[in-house]
């Protein structure tokens, strides 16, 4: 049988390695105050980038956030650079977990494996336990959108012939894609160009399907 892998991966993170050293130089207080940051900031609600009134909102709370964690980094004779670094790899690890969905036993021991403070690591555990399914569900619903694909058309025009030859037939592909914005993009792509995003799109269709086989194959060999 072999060795499961970290929900964080196989090398650690340096958002989170370079946490780690930080947190044992702070006061269990203090690093709680930055947890509850953290949690707050999962907590944001949802912020489309493309109205200017949301992107205000965004930089709003962030704002705050960082006033906060500056007030209480200087309160506690620290350097806010220090607190950043802390409040990025605490961010790191619940927000991986909370996309992986990972249970909660193996939460526990991959960040026990991290060698973080103990107060630190029974926090972590607290908030997993009692808020995951909350943050879990703000963090699918209530995160910073962009416009996505709403239609794609497209259609094969032949050119006859042009000013300098009165005989090409040369086929190109008309392509149209609409957002959720509303906004519409019309362009061409050359045959040529077409067979690269066939080959690209076929390709990385098989590289998904090879790691969906290689995660299928890890769950059969760890039971």
């Amino acid at each position: 049988m072999t060795e499961r892998i970290s929900y964080l991966g196989y090398n650690i993170p340096s958002e989170v390695k370079n946490m780690i050293p930080v947190c044992q130089k702070f006061d269990q207080t203090f690093i709680r105050d930055i947890l509850s940051m953290v949690v707050l900031y999962m907590k944001t609600k949802k912020i489309n980038l493309v109205k200017k009134e949301e992107e205000d909102k965004l930089n709003q709370i962030t704002d705050s956030i960082h006033d906060k964690l500056t007030v209480s980094s200087n309160d506690n004779k620290v350097d806010p650079n220090l607190s950043s670094i802390v409040f990025t790899g605490l961010y790191y690890i619940l927000k991986v977990a909370l996309k992986k969905k990972v249970s909660n036993q193996i939460f526990v021991a991959d960040i026990t494996d991290l060698k973080l403070p103990q107060n630190l690591i029974t926090d972590l555990t607290n908030i997993y336990n009692t808020q995951s399914k909350d943050l879990a569900e703000r963090s699918n619903n209530d995160k910073i959108l962009f416009p996505q694909l709403s239609s794609f058309k497209w259609r094969v025009d032949v050119i006859i012939s042009s000013s300098f030859t009165s005989r090409v037939l040369n086929p190109v592909i008309l392509m149209e894609m609409n957002d959720t914005n509303g906004k519409s993009k019309v362009f061409e792509v050359s045959i040529d160009n077409f067979h690269k995003l066939r080959y690209n799109a076929a390709k990385l269709l098989k590289d998904l399907e090879d790691l969906e086989q290689i995660q299928i194959l890890s769950k059969l060999e760890n039971k």
